[in-house]
């Protein structure tokens, strides 16, 4: 039996790290913040058993710290580390779960790679889950190249998953809370990665972060409200504050607007607006309730009528290569190459039929604009567009 709980997601101001001191000196911070919003939370009538932190919060807006891979050493982190251990002192102390994510992480399956990774710590202050962020946006990690599952693919499946895909790039966390998944930022624009988890288990999937415009064009919430609905799960989803510059002034890049989403994709809890300080959302969650209505034979219990075996047709031929990065890591210039690949799987999805092109479109060849990769990180496609 789970009894109802208090989960809190929390919006802490973004500090962008130079190095490994600045990150521990974060999560000290963000802790401090923590026993405010758990105290509030507990006001809800239940414990708090979970809270969430948002992807980024711990190390910044990586790709907004100066330097280059070289220099990476600097502020990449372990998990278990330093960082980890800090949270685990705090979910002692509260008797919480707590969850969070760290951007730029060593993993000695696989040297001279960095991973986005969120995790989970539990109430005796142990790592108990990871999952490697599995869907990267055209740019992760700016100029510095984290590395994606899939770019590793045979290796990563086997190392980490012992040759089972779903616990390799969909694990869950089986707690006495409940089961938990992470999705982190980009991933949340994508349906496969949340029904992934919710296929092997996810009651509750914690959905950190995405950046504008994608909040003030309503994105964000439609997307965590459809992951909730059609995969009958809690959705979690912690955004991050105002970024602190060094002069003290502040920029919103990621628009807040944190919720909780229940399993029917109903908002019970949001942050209202823009906030110049750190912030949270709370509520009650009940498991139990959520596991009544999946068992139930009604119908918008969707996981009982699913005809996988005319699904798996959308996905018998693949769009983007695996393992491009299995020999050596990104290097300088791969920002380029990225978007090469990128503008020949357009021209592929075009020739299966996928995509219609539209008039004028005399396909996109891939080059960048090197300058502009030099100066920005961001590689611009040709559009493919005559003059």
């Amino acid at each position: 039996m789970v009894d109802p709980y208090s989960v809190v997601a929390v919006s802490p101001r973004t500090i962008n790290v130079e190095n490994r001191d600045q990150a521990l000196a974060n999560v000290k911070r963000i802790n401090e913040f923590i026993d405010t919003a758990v105290m509030v939370g507990a006001w809800e009538g239940a414990p708090v058993k979970l809270v969430v932190i948002p992807e980024m919060a711990i190390q910044g807006m990586v790709a907004n710290t100066p330097g280059n891979r070289k220099q990476e050493a600097r502020f990449a982190v372990e998990i278990p580390g330093p960082e980890t251990d800090e949270l685990g002192k705090k979910a002692k102390e509260l008797d919480s779960y707590i969850a969070a994510e760290l951007y730029m992480v060593r993993d000695d399956d696989f040297p001279d790679r960095y991973f986005n990774v969120g995790f989970i710590v539990s109430p005796q202050g142990e790592v108990i889950y990871k999952r490697y962020k599995a869907t990267s946006d055209a740019y992760e990690g700016g100029m510095l190249g984290n590395s994606n599952p899939h770019d590793v693919w045979d290796e990563f499946i086997q190392k980490k998953g012992n040759g089972d895909i779903m616990n390799a790039i969909f694990p869950v966390a089986r707690t006495e809370i409940g089961n938990i998944g992470i999705a982190i930022c980009h991933e949340g624009v994508y349906p496969e990665v949340v029904r992934g988890l919710a296929m092997n288990g996810a009651e509750i999937i914690i959905r950190p972060t995405l950046i504008e415009p994608a909040v003030m064009t309503g994105m964000w919430e439609l997307q965590n409200r459809a992951h909730a609905m059609f995969n009958q799960a809690w959705v979690v989803a912690p955004n991050l504050g105002p970024e602190v510059k060094p002069d003290g002034s502040m920029q919103e890049l990621f628009g807040g607007q944190s919720m909780i989403v229940n399993p029917r994709g109903q908002i019970v809890a949001k942050q209202q607006g823009w906030t110049s300080g750190d912030s949270f959302v709370c509520t009650v969650i009940d498991i139990e309730a959520l596991r009544r209505i999946r068992v139930a034979n009604g119908l918008f219990n969707q996981f009982k009528d699913l005809r996988t075996e005319q699904y798996r047709a959308i996905y018998d031929r693949p769009i983007y290569p695996k393992n491009q990065y299995l020999e050596n890591p990104p290097e300088e210039g791969w920002l380029a190459r990225e978007d090469r690949t990128r503008a020949k799987n357009i021209q592929t999805l075009i020739e299966r039929g996928v995509i219609t092109p539209p008039s004028g479109y005399e396909g996109g060849n891939g080059e960048v604009i090197t300058e502009t990769v030099e100066k920005t990180g961001v590689a611009v496609d040709n559009s493919g567009f005559k003059d």
